[in-house]
């Protein structure tokens, strides 16, 4: 137990999506209080290892605020001008780079690697001998089809039947922003729009290759009895709710942002208050799972 009587036995999951992750940082910022003293472990994948990493520092609103201050100059997602310039067709692997700096911090980055749980994300390595440029068109390839043939899948399997190893991090063995910032924009690699990622000397991609919605990655951890998975864009009601241990909460309606718009602060700030909004719509069935009074 921890110093309020809490047992730390849940785990924590953000799914990746991009900008509409916000929605799930407006909820976890909305049930901190209840959710803290019994953390155990927590995962993510993508924007929402990057979501939980901005949590557990401290640091979403300063990071928020950059990040609007940053990408304001960027009138299109996709800009072939750019490349003329010896730049990347998409301007967000730096406004990205430049957000996760400006947000951890000495101080924030001393949260993070002394939390009280494992802060674990999710990355993936591409199958040798297959270059990471040709594994991503081939994991997020199968992604897509997979997602496609199969209507409200929340666990895809593909990218591992097509030999993707998943790469598990905990955050708290990084010893710099820059180590840090490294290993989120790994897990959230997805060119055109990021570049392949380098983490300790390896290329990995966004480890929703593996698993978008990663709930094994704090299943991992031996303490996790029950674990909290949130999700980014709506789904069936027939995988959400309690799942065994596992409690499924997802949007009522598509956020407004999409994954990767840059040019929109304004909908993305839609998508967080979306969040702040349907935190007290999810708050009864939270309360059962954690077993609040």
């Amino acid at each position: 137990m921890d110093e309020l009587g809490a047992t730390r036995d849940l785990g924590l999951t953000l799914a990746g999506g991009g900008n509409r992750t916000l929605y799930n940082l407006a909820l976890i910022e909305r049930w901190g209080e209840r959710l803290w003293p019994r953390l155990a472990a927590v995962g993510g994948v993508s924007a929402g290892a990057c979501m939980l990493a901005l949590y557990v520092s401290g640091r979403a609103q300063a990071a928020r605020d950059f990040w609007h201050i940053r990408r304001r100059e960027v009138s299109r997602n996709l800009d072939p001008a750019r490349l003329l310039r010896g730049q990347a067709i998409a301007p967000h692997g730096e406004v990205y780079r430049d957000t996760l700096l400006h947000a951890f911090d000495a101080e924030a980055l001393a949260r993070i690697q002394s939390a009280p749980f494992p802060v674990l994300f999710l990355a993936a390595a591409p199958p040798s001998p297959l270059p990471a440029s040709l594994g991503t068109v081939l994991g997020f390839g199968a992604y897509k089809i997979e997602k496609g043939l199969r209507a409200g899948l929340v666990h895809p399997s593909a990218g591992r039947r097509l030999g993707f190893r998943p790469v598990i991090v905990d955050a708290r063995s990084c010893e710099s922003a820059e180590e840090l910032a490294d290993l989120i924009l790994a897990s959230s690699s997805t060119p055109p729009f990021t570049p392949i990622g380098r983490f300790r000397g390896e290329a990995l991609i966004d480890g929703g290759v593996i698993d978008n919605v990663p709930a094994f990655v704090a299943e991992t951890v031996p303490e996790v009895r029950r674990n909290l998975v949130l999700l980014s864009r709506p789904y069936p009601t027939s995988v959400l709710g309690r799942q065994g241990r596992r409690l499924y909460l997802a949007p009522t309606a598509t956020p407004p942002c999409e994954c990767w718009d840059y040019t929109r602060s304004d909908l993305a700030e839609a998508t967080y208050d979306m969040g702040a909004r349907e935190a007290d719509h999810h708050a009864p069935i939270l309360g059962r799972f954690l077993g609040d009074r």
